[in-house]
């Protein structure tokens, strides 16, 4: 199995760049989106996010 790539995104309640883990998607209104966690083990938040776009 291959292991995601790590990604990086703006945490609202750490207001600071940090680390993510995608844990779920869901859709809103038609549009798919991403459930991401904090990686700060103090904050742990949970959020939706656009999905990422990979680029070759």
């Amino acid at each position: 199995m291959a292991r995601p790539v790590p990604r990086t995104t703006y945490c609202p309640a750490c207001r600071a760049l940090r680390g993510v883990r995608i844990v779920g998607h869901t859709t809103v209104a038609g549009t798919p989106l991403d459930l991401a966690r904090c990686a700060d083990t103090s904050c742990e938040l949970i959020w939706a996010i656009r999905p990422a776009t990979h680029t070759t």
